[in-house]
């Protein structure tokens, strides 16, 4: 349904260094995907990229990085009750599916009812609620609706900018005629992409499993984005991606010129695309050292292992958890896998957000001395072949798996396990697939995250909001989705219950400087009590072939707007000069 009256989202010209008037229509942006992706199921992906999110209008309302503001984006209003608590939208009537179907309350309401659904496994599911209450949402009409919170907290707006809509027609439908196993049997990654309804601004046309994905835009999303001189957007018609096994393949291929974008990840691939392009082998840009990423790698070893009772005691005992944190060396992680382009990481606060990081977190620091001490304190003693075994013999001996793509990752278990080995931990390093590497962290059903099939693991979370940056609740919350080392409902330790309920009163607080005393707290029980060891936070390093144009103006050129996918730029404001 249309009407004459009905305005489309216009993007601020100030998000983009070009003018409307240079702008080009059409091309193909060509880009980079390690592995494939996981599925086109948006409820059940767990990764990222993630292909469903690339195929994502985005929600009710975005937020202006000139700003920081929120403002409304899929809906064309917003009110907001005296109490903080219910917000009602009112949808731009030109907003359609790519089938052609209009985008109504009736899509945001179900995809409301399966996020909630425990038992579909989304990765917004504590985000539905707050703690143990549930957020509530009501149809007011056919393109009107609310949301309301169980409490007024800080980031309630935060929360509904990530809450992107799904086909009612499709994913309602086979929600309500067999509830959570209808929702996650749809769309595997065998589904013909015709059948995709999608909301974005591209789609997927086709896909070769392990060569290239294509997308193509979507007819419709123009209707309801356009720039500021009024045309529709994105500019660009096609995305390409290539897929490849590793980060040294996806280098090769921007050395070669066949990707558009790249992120330089140490100062080794920065020299070598410098290089390339002095030799006028490449003619591309390069933003180096831009400041820490809004992402992290870390550290933690699996709570719950009760096929193995020895190691689960040995991963709960928190001096055993301290004694490894002493054992990361992690000026030279940066220094010999970034480069030194990185930063150490010692809470849920990304160094990005330098302000928030509490004083005094560093208390479990690299010291190999120390950390030999207290592992003879737990009655660790060194056999004749130079391995630490417990009091009844058994080796401290343990697995360490991150996912094969990541050579960054590869190399930090390595230099972990190195350092351990001086002073007699026996680890043994495996790199699987990033897919199975979810699989193996978070499985699905109750009792097999009782027994998870891992020892220790490194993997990488980023994102986030900047309200209160100190984490989101399914990472603090005991059986949380993100939860790394406990997957159980029930908290293994009192440390737990406090940071989680920490949490939740620091989503109540709207006093900075108080919410910032609260964040504290919670990282100070990370600090002790390591249930994730951070390790590093990269330095954001840009480079983008010169071709394509439309990035962010200087202003807001910084890693905390750029976009996991396209860097710093909004993809729907680039565009391909093809001269």
């Amino acid at each position: 349904m249309s009407t004459s009256l009905a305005a489309p989202y216009v993007h601020p010209a100030d998000e983009t260094v070009s003018k409307p008037s240079e702008v080009k229509m059409g091309g193909t942006l060509r880009l980079i995907q390690l592995k494939d992706f996981d599925t086109y199921n948006p409820f059940t992906s767990q990764g990222r990229p993630s292909l469903p999110e690339l195929q994502d209008a985005g929600g009710l309302i975005r937020t202006n990085p000139n700003t920081g503001d929120y403002e409304p984006y899929m809906s064309d209003k917003m009110t907001i009750s005296k109490d903080g608590r219910t917000f009602t939208f009112t949808l731009r009537p030109e907003l359609k599916w790519s089938d052609g179907q209009a985008i109504t309350a009736d899509d945001f309401i179900s995809t409301f009812q399966i996020y909630a659904d425990e038992k579909v496994g989304s990765n917004l599911y504590s985000y539905m609620y707050e703690g143990d209450k549930k957020v509530t949402w009501k149809k007011l009409g056919n393109l009107s609706l609310s949301i309301t919170f169980p409490a007024r907290t800080v980031q309630n707006l935060e929360t509904i900018s990530y809450l992107s809509p799904y086909p009612d027609h499709v994913f309602g439908a086979a929600y309500r005629s067999k509830g959570a196993d209808g929702v996650k049997a749809l769309w595997d990654l065998k589904t013909d992409p015709k059948d995709l309804v999608i909301s974005g601004p591209w789609k997927v046309e086709r896909y070769a499993l392990g060569e290239r994905v294509v997308l193509t835009k979507n007819k419709f999303y123009g209707e309801w984005n356009k720039d500021s001189a009024g045309r529709a957007v994105p500019y660009i018609t096609n995305l390409q991606y290539n897929i490849v096994p590793d980060q040294n393949a996806a280098l090769a291929q921007y050395l070669a010129g066949n990707l558009d974008i790249y992120a330089p990840s140490n100062r080794d691939q920065l020299s070598q695309i410098a290089d390339a392009k002095k030799g006028g082998k490449l003619n591309v840009e390069v933003a180096a050292n831009v400041g820490p990423l809004a992402s992290v790698d870390m550290l933690y070893f699996n709570m719950n292992k009760s096929s193995d009772p020895v190691k689960q005691t040995w991963f709960r005992d928190k001096r055993f958890r301290q004694a490894m944190s002493m054992l990361v060396n992690k000026e030279a992680m940066i220094d010999q896998i970034l480069g030194g382009f990185g930063f150490a990481a010692w809470t849920s606060v990304y160094p990005l957000y330098k302000d928030w990081v509490a004083p005094n977190v560093d208390k479990y620091k690299y010291n190999p001395t120390a950390a030999a001490k207290l592992l003879a304190d737990m009655g660790f003693k060194k056999g004749k072949d130079g391995v630490l075994q417990d009091s009844k013999g058994r080796k401290l001996s343990f697995t360490l798996i991150t996912n094969s793509e990541n050579n960054r990752r590869q190399q930090i278990a390595r230099l972990f396990a190195d350092e351990a080995k001086k002073v007699g931990v026996d680890i043994k390093t495996n790199f699987i697939p990033f897919n199975q590497l979810l699989d193996t962290i978070g499985p699905e059903s109750d009792a097999a995250k009782l027994d998870r099939k891992f020892d220790a693991a490194i993997s990488g979370i980023g994102g986030g909001g900047f309200i209160n940056p100190v984490g989101v609740a399914s990472m603090l919350q005991c059986g949380g989705d993100l939860n790394n080392y406990n997957s159980s409902k029930k908290c293994i330790a009192p440390w737990e219950t406090q940071m989680y309920n920490l949490y939740l009163q620091s989503r109540k607080e709207f006093d900075i400087n108080k919410r910032k005393a609260i964040a504290n707290r919670i990282q100070a029980l990370q600090a002790e009590n390591l249930g994730n060891i951070y390790l590093l936070s990269q330095s954001g390093h840009f480079s983008w072939d010169s071709r394509l144009k439309g990035e962010y103006p200087k202003k807001i050129f910084t890693t905390l707007w750029a976009d996991s996918y396209f860097g710093p730029r909004n993809a729907l404001l680039s565009w391909i000069d093809e001269k």
